[in-house]
């Protein structure tokens, strides 16, 4: 097949050697180029449906740490006042790592620290000058660890408290800085687009929640939160919101959020009815496999959700916790743990090829791309990626998407086009200086490396009391069980 691009669009894909589009005469005096892909595999770029850009220099320093315990080391307020620059080579560094992979559209939920304009402005022109397409949402809350994690209170003496739990800021004051950047509805980056980012409904009160569901429907702008992540998280709902049944759900239906526009990050530790009411409302889930197993927070019941009609989608997370941007990990991850999740074989079912349009067309509806991105017909932007099917993994090519998804590990990705503009060709990144940016990295990271360390020892004496409140919900008895236990009887 040929594919036929002008400008960022897509405007023919017919059979090799057609004269194309008559829509789109030759014109001599217009700069065409042609990209040679015979023997090459041409699919919709990647959309990574859930990612922060925030904790990118924490890469490969942690294991063994819940996601409860896991933030005192990766927001980026537990650190020093970044630099300009620090910002700016974090962004590009994860963009790059996206790129490689074949993403061509990221949800970067960003905590911005300090929210100040500069730091945002940096986010988006980094975005800009790599040739990314992002979907940005400014990651808000404005209720305490203490009183959105269970037994933290219980458990951590006041003085420790102190020092690991800092005080939110005003709802208005998040409202002002959530909304303040969509006034001006940015023109210019072609690129960009905005989503809501309420942390979590248990991080959140009914004000702010409120106030983003009044600035979604006014701004008809996508929702993206975190939702039942963790163990934890379900026994606080169960504790905390007997009003609305113990159900985080039934919490973010009554404030409003609950409908087409919403997507939850995770959604593992979910009741069956809780399923069924975020499918009936047409909100939509992005799984996060690799993350969710390094941070020992459970297997989703992908086929519950999908079967209570919850659209679904993919993610790789932050890169302090899955340490990779790859959509390819993420698919094989997904497919093997519902493989071992569900005894029984579905006959006709294509795991693989399901994981693809998650990965895809998923992610795209998840973000309110659908009509822009995730599929390859005239109409669409020009988000396109060309794998190399001489590379091993397809040798012998006998099935595109399970070889994609089973055998491929990166290598053949070799051209990404972004909004018609080649980005990356025969492997080579055509928009920044990489080696530039490798060298400002190196010298971050050793900066970074540094002030871990003290962060490490500063929350040292934490650790047994926050591991003891962690451990106090494991023991919880929630309805369900989302680990992978294996008992001798």
């Amino acid at each position: 097949m040929d594919v036929v691009v002008d400008g960022s669009t897509i405007v023919w894909v017919g059979p090799v050697g057609e004269a194309g589009p008559a829509g789109v005469p030759a014109d001599p005096g217009v700069q065409t180029t042609e990209i040679a892909a015979a023997g090459k595999l041409v699919m919709p770029g990647f959309v990574n449906a859930h990612y922060h850009s925030h904790d990118l220099l924490a890469k490969g320093l942690f294991e063994e740490l819940p996601l409860e315990i896991w933030g005192l080391y990766s927001l980026p307020d537990n650190y020093s006042r970044p630099t300009i620059a620090d910002v700016r080579a974090r962004t590009l560094l994860g963009a790059l790592e996206c790129l490689r992979s074949g993403i061509t559209t990221v949800q970067d939920m960003l905590s911005l620290f300090p929210a100040e304009d500069a730091y945002l402005d940096t986010v988006l022109d980094a975005y800009d000058e790599i040739g990314l397409r992002v979907v940005l949402s400014l990651q808000v809350s404005d209720v305490s660890a203490k009183d959105s994690i269970p037994h933290w209170r219980d458990t951590v003496p006041p003085e420790v408290m102190s020092r690991i739990d800092r005080p939110p800021r005003s709802t208005s004051s998040l409202l002002d800085l959530v909304e303040n950047p969509l006034k001006v509805r940015e023109t210019t980056r072609s690129r960009l687009s905005w989503a809501l980012g309420p942390s979590g409904p248990q991080r959140c009160t009914r004000e702010l929640l409120e106030g983003l569901a009044d600035l979604g429907e006014r701004y008809r702008l996508p929702v993206v939160t975190h939702l039942y992540e963790t163990k934890p998280q379900a026994v606080q709902a169960r504790m905390r919101y007997g009003d609305h049944g113990g159900s985080l759900v039934r919490y973010l239906e009554d404030t409003g959020l609950l409908g087409p526009r919403l997507t939850v990050a995770h959604a593992i530790w979910m009741s069956r009815d809780e399923m069924e009411l975020l499918g009936a409302s047409g909100a939509g889930a992005v799984l996060n496999p690799v993350s969710n197993m390094k941070l020992k927070s459970g297997i989703p019941a992908a086929a519950e959700l999908r079967a209570a009609g919850v659209r679904l989608a993919l993610g790789c997370d932050n890169c302090s916790c899955s340490d990779v941007q790859s959509m390819i990990q993420a698919m094989k991850t997904h497919c093997l743990l519902q493989a071992v999740s569900d005894p029984e074989p579905k006959p006709g079912h294509s795991p693989a090829v399901e994981a693809i349009r998650m990965a895809t067309e998923g992610g795209s509806c998840a973000l309110g791309l659908d009509a822009q991105v995730g599929r390859i017909e005239p109409g669409m932007k020009a988000d396109l990626v060309i794998l190399d099917l001489d590379d091993p993994a397809f040798l012998p090519f006998n099935s595109a998407a399970r070889q994609l998804v089973y055998s491929e590990v990166g290598r053949s990705i070799e051209t990404v086009i972004i909004d018609g503009r080649i980005v990356m060709h025969e492997r080579r990144v055509q928009t920044i200086d990489e080696e530039a940016l490798r060298r400002e990295i190196n010298e971050l990271g050793a900066r970074f490396r540094t002030e871990f360390a003290g962060v490490s020892e500063r929350n040292a004496d934490a650790l047994s009391y926050l591991t003891e409140a962690h451990r106090r919900s494991w023991q919880t008895d929630v309805g369900m069980n989302r680990y992978a236990l294996f008992l001798d009887k």
